[in-house]
């Protein structure tokens, strides 16, 4: 028996256009009367995701920062939040100086996304509260500065979550020892867990999940590990997963003017 549905965002639920379509938005309804709760899992801040998760109605705490950080909406409260120690920002630095041509970067502090010269600024000054680390590019320089970053290191987590995207995190911080902790706060197993994801950052999740779904589109790393790959749409794909994986297609109602949504 499933307790927890827990998703990626972009990618997994949402397109480009980062709106939640009716047909998750009901499907997600359906999994709630079928005593299922929801929640997200993210790369991103809390403040920047508020108005595309507002449909779901979200009441249990949410995993953001890919797993630096739980985040309670309903006492606007952080269960816990982790950040870059100085001496993984100042490991980072070194080698993101020598791309620095080729890269656009991003700093995550204090709530705030930093960029470009600022956020290298940021690193420079080796400040406290660093979050995570964000560095856009193409995926072959990003393959190079991953592996030279943890050539001879192992206390950071470096992941890409998109084949442009590569996240600096905190030692030991991913979605997947989130979810852990997440299921200790809500006392249930995470056997009794359902995650959909679509990219690498979600690997442990997926993997450790009672259930772990991945799509069609999703990265090589991601189907490996997935119980289930669905043949779905970002858009339609919690839709997909009530209808054909758990078979709850009895019970829903949505009609195909909603393949419209925008």
């Amino acid at each position: 028996m499933y307790k927890l549905f827990i998703t990626d965002l972009d990618g997994s639920i949402i397109d480009e256009s980062e709106v939640i379509s009716s047909k998750n938005v009901e499907a997600i309804n359906l999994l709630r009367k079928n005593n299922i709760e929801v929640t997200i899992a993210t790369g991103r801040r809390w403040s920047s995701i508020t108005k595309i998760v507002e449909p779901l109605n979200l009441n249990i705490p949410v995993i953001i920062y890919n797993g630096a950080g739980i985040y309670d909406p309903v006492k606007n409260s952080y269960l816990y939040l982790k950040y870059l120690s100085k001496k993984e920002v100042a490991e980072s630095l070194t080698v993101i100086s020598e791309y620095w041509d080729y890269i656009k970067l991003g700093v995550y502090w204090d709530d705030k996304l930093i960029e470009d010269k600022e956020a290298l600024g940021l690193l420079k000054q080796n400040k406290e509260g660093i979050i995570k680390i964000f560095i856009e590019g193409e995926e072959k320089f990003l393959k190079e500065l991953k592996n030279k970053i943890l050539q001879d290191k192992d206390c950071l987590n470096v992941v890409f979550s998109s084949y442009k995207y590569l996240e600096i995190l905190p030692k030991g911080v991913s979605k997947g020892k989130a979810l852990k902790e997440l299921v200790k706060f809500l006392g249930i197993k995470l056997e009794e867990v359902i995650a959909l994801g679509d990219y690498d950052n979600d690997e442990e999740m997926i993997k450790w999940a009672g259930l772990g779904i991945t799509l069609e589109n999703a990265s090589i790393r991601l189907k490996k590990v997935a119980n289930y790959i669905i043949e779905a749409s970002p858009k339609e794909s919690v839709y997909y997963i009530i209808q054909e994986v758990l078979n709850l297609k009895k019970e829903v109602s949505i009609n195909d003017s909603c393949y419209s949504d925008h």
